[in-house]
């Protein structure tokens, strides 16, 4: 006697969800953490999930956020990944980035849609982990009194310009004539 048993759709999900973690996934988040653009593109290019979570809750996100792999950010968040995912002490890759000062990461994140208000278990919001006086505490600063950067100069300009064009037109003046002054030392030479 066979019988069949009617499944629904919210016990179907809870199935999906405590699937073991597979090889695939690990070696997702191994290329996200290591940086490999190649071999994290070529994964899921194998249809593997992108928001996978290993035993402590962490997405490939969070570990290319982690580790300051801008790239491979940009490569998830092309691909679907959900950018304020959070680990079991409700950690996202923006606290991770944050954290460790990778200010292109947390613009990135921010200009996806990342919460910049979301906290930890531990109460700390993103800036609250970011090192102080650092551009990037700077910069969450700045996102919460509502002062994103524009996607053309985060993906045209390093990160450096960015924080002094944000300083002020007086530091932004100098910095440009620093440039035309070494341009300018760089042909006297080449005319010696």
């Amino acid at each position: 006697l066979i019988t069949l048993s009617v499944i629904s759709i919210e016990t179907e999900q809870q199935i999906k969800s405590l699937k073991p973690y597979s090889y695939m996934e690990e070696a997702l988040c191994k290329a996200a953490a290591s940086g490999n653009l190649g071999l994290t593109a070529r994964i899921l290019h194998e249809r593997v999930d992108q928001n996978c979570k290993d035993e402590v809750g962490r997405s490939p996100l969070h570990y290319a956020a982690l580790n300051g792999h801008f790239e491979i950010i940009r490569l998830l968040l092309s691909n679907r990944a959900t950018v304020d995912v959070a680990d079991a002490n409700n950690v996202t890759p923006l606290h991770l980035a944050a954290r460790k000062d990778h200010l292109r990461c947390a613009q990135l994140l921010c200009m996806a849609g990342a919460d910049i208000l979301k906290t930890c278990a531990s109460g700390c919001t993103p800036r609250d982990l970011a090192p102080y006086d650092s551009p990037t505490c700077y910069f969450l600063e700045r996102c919460e009194l509502g002062d994103k950067p524009k996607p053309k100069i985060l993906f045209q300009r390093n990160s450096k310009s960015i924080i002094r064009r944000n300083i002020g037109s007086r530091m932004s003046t100098s910095v440009s004539g620093e440039q035309k002054s070494s341009k300018s030392k760089d042909i006297k030479r080449k005319g010696k």
